[in-house]
């Protein structure tokens, strides 16, 4: 068995010891929390770290009437549970992420996650051959960790299943200890902050060689509540070495409802309105448009996804589509007008 690298020192004062990590207050089967959807771009603060900082999030805007609901399951009754029949919970991000896992009082270990992605659809990372090691228990401020995992990736890729070997490096730590401003405008001291950054390597057919990084913060006041306040996860899937991306996920979720909303509509170079949005099939474009008028749909990581002619009335097929966000681009005439789309 492999032995997880603790890289820091845990800090041991009764004020960190009651902000740890611990079996005893890891999340139980059942439990759930609905989360507001924030603004996608809001920054991450990676240089805000050590003991008494601030992390003010009181300028987050959100997208009124999307949440995405974080629950707590048995693993046994995912329907994928056969490809992880060593887990025995599953944090479950609503149409976004599952993780699986299991735990002891030495921490916990996941054998893998399944992401829901607009490219490969369902993928499966499945780390059968040597799993994952997410915390090492206790887990406080000064505590870090460094560990390997191996095992395989399971999706279709243009019709055709896909399973090569991935593997891949963690690196996880409690980087900080301080005052958390919500979106609200509320503020809670004594919060820590997790951080999970994982790089999986393995090669695709059509992609050749290509890296997933897996980047995680998480927000606790484990005194309170054994589910995160605040969450930023994203998975950015890429050539090694920060090469072309192929797909760059970000989903930023809060418990408090913040007071600020995304404008959904940027200042128009074309005068157009499109609803409904947030949609869950269909948007329509209304609006006067040149004969050379197009209607493009772009991902987040910047690829075409559909383009059309764009007419008054017009009406575009998003049905297919992952739920997300995503941006609606129209040009005409050397004109261009962005609006983001989210798709529920």
């Amino acid at each position: 068995m492999k032995r997880v690298l603790l890289l820091g020192t845990l800090v041991c004062s009764s004020l960190s010891f009651s902000q740890s990590l611990m079996l005893t207050n890891e999340p139980t089967i059942g439990q759930s929390q609905s989360m507001f959807l924030c603004d996608s771009f809001a920054d991450t603060y990676p240089a805000i770290t050590g003991t008494g900082v601030t992390w003010d999030y009181s300028n987050i805007a959100y997208y009124p009437g999307i949440t995405k609901t974080v629950t707590i399951n048995d693993a046994t009754f995912d329907p994928n549970y056969a490809s992880y029949p060593t887990a025995t919970t599953t944090i479950d991000v609503e149409n976004t992420l599952t993780t699986f896992y299991h735990s002891d009082a030495n921490g916990r270990v996941s054998p893998g996650f399944v992401f829901t992605e607009a490219t490969f659809g369902e993928l499966l990372a499945t780390f059968s051959v040597d799993e994952e090691t997410l915390v090492s228990y206790p887990f406080a401020y000064g505590s870090s960790l460094s560990d390997t995992y191996d095992g395989f990736l399971q999706f279709d890729f243009n019709g055709i299943p896909q399973n090569p070997t991935a593997a891949g490096n963690a690196y996880a730590w409690i980087d900080g200890q301080g005052t958390l401003i919500q979106p609200d405008g509320s503020s809670l001291t004594n919060v820590i902050r997790y951080k999970l950054i994982d790089t999986t390597l393995t090669n695709v057919l059509a992609f050749g060689d290509i890296e997933i990084i897996r980047t995680q913060y998480e927000y606790y006041d484990v005194a309170s509540s054994s589910l995160p306040l605040l969450t930023f996860s994203r998975i950015i899937i890429q050539q090694p070495g920060g090469g072309a991306s192929i797909a760059d996920n970000t989903i930023v979720l809060s418990t408090t409802q913040p007071t600020q909303i995304v404008g959904l509509d940027e200042v128009d170079a074309i005068n157009f309105t499109i609803y409904p949005n947030p949609t869950e099939d269909k948007l329509t474009l209304q609006g006067e448009f040149n004969d050379d008028a197009t209607a493009s749909i772009y991902d987040q990581s910047g690829r075409i996804l559909i383009s059309l002619p764009a007419t008054n009335g017009m009406s575009i097929d998003l049905s297919s589509f992952n739920t997300g966000m995503y941006m609606l681009k129209v040009t005409s005439n050397g004109a261009v007008t962005t609006k983001t789309v989210v798709k529920k």
